[in-house]
Formats: C-alpha cells, sequence, structure tokens
C-alpha cells in the first residue's frame, strides 16, 4: 500500500512541475514579439534621424546664405576702397599730364596760380608738388589760399625712379606745421616727344579713409576698419581711434593703441577663436568685450600699401538666423535621445540574458566550475530554452571535469575533442604516492571517517600536483599516480615533479603538528621517475582513459614500494631516479643511495632520495 502511494507521488511531483511551467511559459514572449516592438521604435529613431538631417540641410543652407551675406560685406568694403584710390589715381595721373605740358611750365605764374585754386576746390588734395624735367619744383599747399606757390631745385627725376614705381603710395607720416596725417600719391610722367621724366606728388589726410567707413556699413551694429600691415589702424569707428593724437613718431595708431575694444584682439592667439571656412577670412574671437565676428580680405594690388579692409560685429547679431534653428536641432536631438536611451533600455534587457549565458561560457572554458551559476529562467521562449539547456550541459561538463583531470578537459574543449584515440611517444615524469600501513589505520576508523581522511589526503595531493602543473592520472585505493608533461608539453617536468614533492612533504609536515587532525599518524612513501612512455586516449571508443602506460611508470611504482626497504618508519619518503634527478637545476637536497635491485626488472636502477 505504501509503495503505491509513494509510486502515486513521483507520478505527482513530475506533473506538478510541467504544470508550473507551463503556467509560466503562458507569461514569456517571442524574441520575434521583442524584435517588432525594437523596429517601432526603430521607427521612430528614423523618423528622428530624418528630422535631424532636415535640419542640418537646412542648417547647411542658412550657413550658405550667411556666407554669401558675409562676402558681400567684405566684398563692398573692398569695392569701396579700391574705388577710393582708383578715383585718386586716375586724378593724378591727369593732373600730372597737364603739369607735364611744356606750356604750363612756360605760363605766367597767375595761371599755375589758377590751376592750384581749381585743384584745392575740386579734389581732396592737401598739397601738390610738382618736379619738371629739369630739375625745377614747384609746390603748393591748397587748403591754405594765402600760402604762396614755392619753387626750389631739385635732383631730376630719371628713369630709375620711373622703374622702381612709375605710380605708388607713401606710407602715412605727420605734417607737424599743419597738424595732420598724410600719404603721398607719387606719379611719374614720361614725355613721349623728347623722353623727358617728370615727378608729381599729392599729399592727401588720412582722415580721407575715415570718411569711406559710413558708406562701408551696411548695418548700425558693423564696424568696419581699415589696417595698414598687421598691426598699424589706418580707419576705424572706434572712439579710441577718433581720439588719437598723431605724432611724427606715431602718425597712425596701431592696435595696442585701441586697447579694450574688439578691433585690439582680431590677431591675438590667446583668444578662443573658430575659424569659420569661406573665400575671405572670417573668424569668432570670444574676447573681454564679447564674442565678435571678424570679417576681412587684403587689397590686392602691389603698387599700393598693404591695406586689409574689413568689419566686425558681435557674433550674435550675425548669427541670429540660427537661433530658429537650433530650436528646431534641440527638438530633434532631444526626440532623438529618448528614442535612443528606450532602444537602449531595451537591447540591454535584451542582451542580459545573452551576457550571462556568455559568462558561464567564459567559466566552464576556463573549468571554473566553482563559479557556475545556474541560468535563471526567461520571459524570452528560446533564451529560456537556452538558459535551460546549457544549465545541463554545465551540470555535465562540471561532473565530467570531476572525473577527468582538468588540464585534459581544457584541451580537449579547446581542440573540440578532436584525436580522441591519438597517442604519442614522449618524455614524462611519473610520480606514484601511496599511504604506508593504511589498513592498519583504517581499522581504527569508521567508514565516514575514512572517507574523510582519503579525501582530505588527496585534495592536498592535488593542490600540490595542479599547482606544479601537473595531471592526477587516476587514484589506486589508497595511492595517487600524477604525471607531468601531458597534455601539454612541458620542458621542465622533472623540475616541476620534484616541486609538487616537496610541496607534499611540507604539507605532512604541517599536518603533523596537529595531533588530533585526520592525517596526523599517515605516512607517504613516493617514488618519481623519468622518461619516455606511451601518452594518450587508450580504451574502446565508448569508454577512454587519457594516461601514460611503459616501463617508466612501473619503474616510479616500484620506486614508491622501494621507500618501505630503505626507510619503514619514516613519516614521508620520496625516492627518484637518477634520471629524473639529472634534469634537476639545484642537487643540493637529494642524497644519492647507490644502485637498487626493483620488483620486477633485473637491472639495477640509481636511486636517490628527495625527501
Amino acid at each position: 500500500m505504501d509503495r503505491n502511494e509513494d509510486a502515486t507521488r513521483a507520478r505527482t511531483k513530475p506533473q506538478s512541475k510541467s504544470s508550473k511551467r507551463q503556467g509560466w511559459s503562458a507569461w514569456r514572449l517571442s524574441i520575434s514579439t521583442v524584435f517588432s516592438i525594437g523596429a517601432a521604435f526603430s521607427l521612430a529613431l528614423i523618423g528622428g534621424t530624418v528630422l535631424l538631417y532636415v535640419s542640418s540641410a537646412a542648417n547647411q543652407q542658412t550657413t550658405a546664405i550667411m556666407r554669401e551675406t558675409g562676402a558681400l560685406i567684405v566684398g563692398w568694403g573692398l569695392e569701396v576702397v579700391e574705388d577710393f584710390f582708383e578715383s585718386e589715381e586716375r586724378l593724378g595721373l591727369l593732373v600730372a599730364q597737364i603739369l607735364s605740358d611744356p606750356l604750363v611750365h612756360e605760363a605766367p605764374e597767375t595761371l599755375r596760380e589758377q590751376l592750384v585754386t581749381i585743384l584745392s576746390r575740386e579734389t581732396s588734395i592737401k598739397k601738390i608738388a610738382y618736379t619738371f624735367p629739369s630739375g625745377q619744383m614747384f609746390s603748393a599747399q591748397l587748403d591754405d589760399a594765402d600760402e604762396p606757390i614755392k619753387e626750389t631745385s631739385v635732383r631730376p627725376p630719371n628713369a630709375q625712379d620711373m622703374r622702381e614705381g612709375h605710380m605708388h603710395w607713401s606710407q602715412p607720416y605727420y605734417d607737424s606745421m599743419a597738424g595732420e596725417t598724410y600719404m603721398d600719391l607719387s606719379v611719374y610722367i614720361s614725355n613721349p616727344v623728347d623722353n623727358t621724366i617728370s615727378h608729381l606728388e599729392l599729399a592727401y589726410p588720412v582722415t580721407l579713409l575715415g570718411g569711406l567707413m559710413e558708406r562701408i556699413k551696411w548695418r548700425q551694429s558693423q564696424s568696419p576698419f581699415i589696417l595698414l600691415g598687421k598691426d598699424q589702424v589706418l580707419a576705424s569707428t572706434e572712439q579710441k581711434f577718433i581720439d588719437f593724437k598723431p605724432s611724427t613718431a606715431k602718425p597712425i595708431p596701431t592696435l595696442s593703441d585701441l586697447k579694450g575694444t574688439p578691433l585690439n584682439y582680431i590677431w591675438d592667439k590667446k583668444t578662443t577663436r573658430e575659424y569659420i571656412e569661406t573665400a575671405y577670412n572670417a573668424h569668432i574671437d570670444k574676447t573681454p568685450e564679447g564674442d565678435y565676428l571678424f570679417l576681412y580680405d587684403v587689397l590686392a594690388e602691389s603698387s599700393r600699401l598693404p591695406l586689409t579692409i574689413g568689419s566686425y560685429t558681435l557674433a550674435s547679431e550675425f548669427s541670429s538666423p540660427f537661433e530658429s534653428l537650433h530650436k528646431v536641432y534641440l527638438g530633434a536631438a532631444a526626440f532623438l535621445a529618448v528614442g535612443v536611451l528606450l532602444m537602449f533600455l531595451i537591447g540591454r534587457r535584451l542582451a542580459d540574458p545573452i551576457v550571462a549565458l556568455a559568462h558561464q561560457a567564459v567559466a566552464i572554458k576556463n573549468l571554473n566550475m566553482e563559479g557556475l551559476k545556474a541560468l535563471p529562467s526567461s520571459r524570452l521562449q528560446e533564451i529560456d530554452d537556452a538558459n535551460q539547456s546549457f544549465n545541463s550541459a554545465s551540470v555535465a561538463i562540471s561532473a565530467f571535469s570531476k572525473y577527468v583531470p582538468k588540464d585534459l578537459v581544457r584541451v580537449l574543449l579547446e581542440r573540440d575533442f578532436d584525436g580522441l584515440c591519438n597517442t604519442e611517444l614522449r618524455e614524462m615524469t611519473i610520480l606514484f604516492s601511496d599511504i604506508a600501513g593504511f589498513s592498519s589505520v583504517a581499522s581504527k576508523l569508521t567508514a565516514e571517517e575514512t572517507t574523510t581522511m582519503l579525501n582530505t589526503h588527496f585534495q592536498e595531493l592535488a593542490d600540490c600536483i595542479s599547482q606544479t602543473r601537473g595531471t592526477i592520472d587516476k587514484y589506486i585505493g589508497d595511492g595517487c599516480m600524477a604525471f607531468w608533461g601531458a597534455p601539454e608539453v612541458m620542458k621542465d617536468h622533472a623540475e616541476a615533479a620534484i616541486d609538487a614533492v616537496r610541496l607534499i612533504a611540507e604539507k605532512l609536515e604541517h599536518d603533523l603538528g596537529d595531533d588530533e587532525g585526520p592525517l596526523a599518524k599517515l605516512r607517504v612513501r613516493i617514488g618519481v621517475h623519468t622518461g619516455t612512455v606511451v601518452v594518450g586516449n587508450i580504451g574502446a571508443v565508448e569508454r577512454l582513459n587519457y594516461t601514460v602506460v611503459g616501463d617508466v611508470v612501473n619503474v616510479a611504482a616500484r620506486l614508491q614500494e622501494l621507500g618501505k626497504k630503505i626507510d619503514p618508519k619514516a613519516q614521508v619518503i620520496a625516492l627518484a631516479t637518477d634520471e629524473t634527478v639529472r634534469e634537476l637545476k639545484d642537487k643540493s637536497d637529494v642524497k644519492h643511495l647507490g644502485d637498487f635491485k626493483l620488483r620486477g626488472r633485473d637491472e639495477a636502477v640509481d636511486v636517490y632520495r628527495i625527501v
């Protein structure tokens, strides 16, 4: 009756688990459903990307328009200044041609005075000096009607003067008598009739360039400027420029004289600067006075002064069209950020089980069975099936690694179990250990105590062998067989085996100090031999054993037995052959015992005591 009840409970239990699993499955989602949801969010993200693209395209278009606007501002400034110089040069050439006429040279003085009066009334020229081919020069101050025309003799102009530049502008200079800064236009005229050369100098006040500033301005916030070279300021709307007092030493101000103005920072390398790619020069500088946009270009004319014409304005004034686009960009960015965040959370949620599965796979690859944890159930049907299958496989491999050496399992996993039936000849070192008088000790212990004692002892052996990269072949009753040099090739297998022997001896000596411990009365014999053996997977296809066979194995086993004869009362005795000792680097603690005949062998073996 009881057996029937047990059978009934046994049948009921699996049904209960199955029912519970079916209930769990009802709440699971298929991965296709999740991907469908993900696709919906992806579509939302694509919409955001399209919006961002449209915003970017509009931004590029607006940028192009602003570049064109900047080009118009710079181009107009160049055109205004160019027009000024061209007009004055045409006028100077006309005056030079008039004055070079011999009739003017021979004309009465009243006619010359009349010509000077016309020039002072109709032009911006302030001073004029004309040198005839003979070297006679007359000069006049056009803005002073009472100032008489002066005549002096100078060096006649020659062909060399004309080659150096038949028309050019001089550097600005300060006239202390007039209290004003001028720049001269020099014109050399060659008379084609007699090939004589005359020279005309026209002086213009620099303030004329200041009058061009209002023509250059397009908007109230725009501040135009004209620079001579990199450092001198010919014209500007800054009040510090207007208030500047010229002198002979400094006829025009430099940028350092305009400290506290944005123009002072146009070449300053210490400011934070953002260059804008344009056909002209443009950059935004973060100055103490604010963020300013500088637009400028060089007046390309070799016969004139090296002039830079440009304007600057607050960057915010120039970039106002971008503000609405910026709002659109922020909206698109926010939309995209929300979509990315949601997709990230969903992707992470989907990835968590796969990441856990990968961690388990790495633990199995490294045979870290202690770090294995059962993978949880999942609402995703495919992932849940994979986790449960992997859990079962983990249990199987964990058990497999306990019955087979871990190094062997690792090699088999790396090689995908390839070459299971292969064997090879290899030089290795073999160790045999045995507990002396085990039967006597075990007879005084219960079965559970005997098992605990053996397990503790074998665990200590395994730790020492594993620490020196050895492989445990098998446990034989109370004995252990191990080897070094397989499955991975080791050049120092003999050295490693002897290191393991010393570690085992240290462990057992430590156990001797514990009179109450299960290993306190154990005596251990160890035999070590080095030589060529057959190593590999030996057995039937259904049941293989990775082991070593050969006479070397027998010699190691017989050496372990010889320990009983040499020192029967020793707590630990480890013997090794000459073949092993020869491979050691340090032989200082090795004791030579001599030749001994081993059981089952005709030839004597040279024996050493390690411990």
